[in-house]
């Protein structure tokens, strides 16, 4: 029994400097067994994460990048929408008694229209209504803080809707009534080969006036 000491570890038959020699290693520090290459394999885990973590997150920043940019498109052609239909409710307040818009359609077919001073103080005609209504329409939708970029409009009749809309005309009696609506917005191109050609794509809209032929 030793006289009740505790076994030394290591064996019996061992050196007194080799005994413990486990527990001794295990407690060496850790600077202490750098030149052994215990760490090497340790080293090369750390830095395989780091590069696994780094595309991770670039992953997920192209990821947020590409949501914003949807998001922002969506916006405008939605915002173009709204704008295309607030026209058609303005020609349709600008009809005449016999609810003819004939008799303001020029109006918002020709030419670009100015502001009526004279319908905010002692009032004015049909046409200076619509010319007016049409003017400030168009000024929100040119607006650099609220409007939709490089925007222009145009009213006319024309056949070509949904399928390619263009900003031409074919000015028809019996074509509908549209909106069309042009703006800028930015592409979906990878970064690096975005040029002056392919920065922007144009987008258009076109909007049928409703209940007009």
């Amino acid at each position: 029994m030793n006289g009740g000491s505790l076994p030394m570890l290591g064996g019996h038959g061992l050196r007194p400097g080799l005994q413990n020699a486990g527990v001794k290693k295990a407690l060496t520090p850790f600077h202490a067994r750098v030149s052994s290459g215990e760490t090497g394999f340790t080293l090369i885990e750390v830095m395989v994460a780091l590069i696994v973590l780094v595309m991770g997150v670039l992953g997920a920043a192209a990821m947020t990048l590409n949501a914003v940019r949807d998001n922002k498109q969506s916006s405008l052609r939605s915002q173009a929408s709204a704008f295309a239909y607030e026209m058609s409710d303005i020609m349709r307040s600008n009809r005449n008694p016999g609810l003819d818009v004939t008799v303001t359609e020029p109006i918002f077919t020709t030419g670009s229209p100015a502001a009526s001073a004279s319908c905010w103080t002692t009032g004015c005609t049909l046409p200076q209504s619509a010319a007016n209504d049409y003017y400030e329409w168009l000024q929100k939708l040119q607006s650099p803080t609220s409007g939709l970029p490089n925007a222009t409009a145009v009213i006319c009749r024309d056949k070509t809707l949904l399928t390619s809309p263009t900003m031409a005309c074919d000015n028809n009696a019996n074509s509908p009534l549209v909106v069309k609506i042009r703006w800028d917005e930015k592409q979906s191109v990878a970064r690096g080969q975005q040029t002056t050609t392919n920065a922007v794509t144009t987008q258009v809209l076109a909007v049928p006036i409703q209940p007009f032929n």
